[in-house]
């Protein structure tokens, strides 16, 4: 395997500092406001930990860094024309990071790395949205902005080896105020052809190379590009350059579990990179054990045997919305996520190999010194078998399993088997409930596999805090690791055990079996009051946000009659949108039961004017104005009535440009 890649975002990360957003290197912790516009001594703390970092993937096998972002590493100083002020804020905090990560890259270098830049595409500031006007896909002055700005960036860093792209998930939640934004230009295969030809000529005169993300969120023509053969042809196929590469995610999802291999992965056309996540960000962020030998063994089998495959990008620090301190360690990541970037190291570098070797050999090391031989070796062989066993705990506990039949699919998303819960956020959304119970092969199987994680966990978490070394920091965050996922996996069992069954009643119209299910609701309210009482408050292991699924739970304890018209309607839109993304007629019956949604959620409820309201711009979902209406209306109203997972409005693109 040619190449090696990961990313550097978490040493960057203030140990002691809140953060949300751990999708990119946290810039919002660093930028100021007022001159000097960086937070100087933070950005130095960071870049020390980089390169302790540094050292350790270096060790590991990795062959190269990839940095964020392209737009705070520009000055335009180089430009014919003048883009920005030389007091422009955004000018002065490039001039800044450019000094210091040309320290990393050095760095970097002398350890033998290539390094990477990373950009979503569009990005902007202020004065490059007044010097180019329309932000819009044929605009010359757009390519003209994005071709001195690589320019910039081949010639000011000589030890940049190209630029990682993406056009698939940009804006809302993404940008940093409003002067880093992002924007969804790039929706249609042409469109990206013509990004591709304004940037892959000045690579291939810097003989640089031009990495392209396929990451795509079911946004516009190219929402299916993640996946879709189809459109990966149509996209790639005219291209042969050495410069250009792609970079694909290795299942054709996020990264989830028990989803199959990316179907785009060797097909003809540029190299691939392959992307592979181990600080996995929908299973606790690498606050709790969640081993990976398994699933990067398989995807890294698969690769080596495709000659188009180019190397693996692995994730140990980027991706998600949440976590707590525990995520972050002493440099950026914690032990159950550098142990996962070592797996996978080996993984690409010696395959095949005896991981449980492997993993024992590397927990022994990690705590030697902390005691006597026999105490220390115990505990380590103890935190090597929860590491191996935590794949299949994470599988059958915190996941439901497998799915039925073909990969299930809305528009342009493949839909994974974990949408009881979007990072750390249980829904409460009656639609993602009844597609669940719709698609899970076998309840009943399911949820015994769910107790018997639960039980695996239990016994792992005592043997662990029978064994931990007296005084060793490392060893007793550990332990609470174990039972933070253990009171996480109850919650996930509580609510399956209600919600599956009752929601598998409600899609056979048994209105008995929906009543038998909702008996277990107050023993589901304890589960979650316990969980919050344990962890609320709590800045290294936070609680799971649960106000949205408690709040649903509520609703079907105090308004049972309304609750099974919900649960029925949404069962309802949930064999409809099986038979495929909505057009024309089909749009409008599924907007008619949005709407029929809103008016049983409003049904017997005191003061619904204002909500009626809203039924009526709903309405226009079947519309042709349910572009705006959707932009308008659609958070308000599914805060109000669970129609969509609350967490889709904070994170990632905006409504707006899924509407748009």
């Amino acid at each position: 395997m040619q190449r090696l890649l990961t990313d550097i975002a978490g040493p960057f990360f203030e140990p002691d500092q809140p953060f949300r957003n751990c999708s990119a290197l946290p810039y919002y912790q660093l930028d100021q406001p007022q001159w000097p516009y960086v937070d100087r001594d933070r950005l130095k703390r960071g870049l020390t930990r980089a390169e302790r970092y540094l050292a350790t993937v270096a060790a590991q096998g990795y062959t190269g860094i990839v940095l964020d972002n392209l737009a705070h590493l520009i000055t335009f100083d180089a430009a014919p024309e003048q883009i920005y002020a030389p007091d422009d804020p955004c000018r002065q905090r490039a001039l800044v990071y450019s000094a210091a990560f040309a320290r990393l890259f050095e760095h970097a270098a002398g350890c033998g790395m290539e390094i990477f830049v990373t950009s979503d595409m569009q990005w902007a500031t202020p004065a490059i949205r007044r010097y180019v006007g329309r932000l819009e896909p044929g605009n010359a002055r757009l390519a003209a902005v994005n071709r001195w700005a690589l320019e910039e960036l081949f010639t000011r860093f000589s030890a940049v080896a190209g630029l990682f792209v993406r056009v698939g998930e940009a804006g809302g939640a993404h940008n940093q105020g409003a002067e880093y934004t992002g924007h969804l230009l790039y929706r249609t295969s042409n469109a990206l052809r013509w990004l591709l030809d304004t940037l892959l000529p000045v690579c291939e005169h810097y003989r640089r190379l031009l990495v392209v993300r396929t990451w795509s969120i079911g946004i516009g023509e190219l929402g299916d590009m993640l996946w879709s053969r189809e459109r990966y042809r149509n996209v790639f196929d005219a291209y042969r350059s050495p410069h250009l590469l792609t970079s694909i995610k290795h299942g054709p999802s996020d990264f989830f579990r028990h989803l199959p291999l990316n179907a785009t992965l060797g097909l003809p056309g540029p190299a691939q990179l392959v992307e592979l996540q181990t600080r996995r960000e929908y299973e606790l962020f690498g606050m709790a054990p969640a081993g990976v030998a398994k699933l990067h063994g398989e995807t890294l089998a698969a690769m080596r045997r495709l000659e188009s495959v180019a190397g693996a990008w692995v994730w140990n620090g980027s991706g998600g919305w949440g976590g707590g301190q525990a995520a972050l360690g002493q440099d950026g990541w914690s032990l159950w996520t550098e142990l996962s970037s070592a797996v996978t190291a080996a993984l690409a570098r010696r395959a095949p190999a005896d991981m449980a070797a492997f993993t024992r050999a590397w927990c022994l090391a990690r705590f030697a010194g902390q005691g006597d031989n026999a105490t220390i070796r115990a505990f380590a062989e103890a935190v090597a078998a929860v590491y191996l066993d935590s794949e299949e705990v994470i599988e059958d506990g915190w996941y439901c399993g497998p799915l039925r039949g073909e990969l299930p699919r809305i528009g342009g998303v493949v839909l994974p088997t974990l949408l009881w819960i979007w990072w750390l956020r249980p829904t409460g959304a009656p639609v993602m409930w009844a597609f669940l119970a719709a698609n899970v092969p076998d309840i009943p199987t399911c949820l015994e596999r769910s107790r018997s994680a639960l039980t695996r966990l239990e016994q792992h978490h005592a043997r662990l805090a029978a064994l931990a070394p007296r005084g060793c920091a490392e060893a007793a965050v550990v332990v609470e690791s174990v039972r933070y996922l253990r009171d996480c996996l109850e919650v996930a069992l509580a609510l399956r055990e209600t919600l599956l069954p009752a929601f598998a009643a409600a899609h056979a119209a048994d209105r008995a079996g929906w009543r038998v299910a909702l008996k277990a609701l107050p023993a589901t309210l304890d589960t979650l009051a316990r969980h919050q009482a344990t962890w609320d408050g709590r800045s290294d292991f936070p609680a799971l946000e649960l106000e949205e699924i408690a709040a649903y739970l509520t609703r079907l304890r105090n308004a049972p009659a309304v609750s099974w018209q919900q649960a029925r309607l949404a069962c309802a839109l949930t064999r409809q949108l099986a038979r495929g993304w909505p057009q024309g007629s089909h749009l409008r019956i599924v907007g008619a039961g949005v709407v029929a949604l809103i008016t049983i959620g409003l049904w017997r409820r005191p003061r619904v004017w204002p909500a009626l309201a809203g039924v009526v711009v709903a309405g226009a979902l079947a519309a042709p104005f349910r572009r705006p209406a959707l932009r308008a209306a659609l958070p308000w109203l599914s805060r109000r009535f669970f129609l969509l997972p609350s967490i889709f409005f904070e994170a990632g693109p905006s409504c707006a440009e899924w509407a748009g």
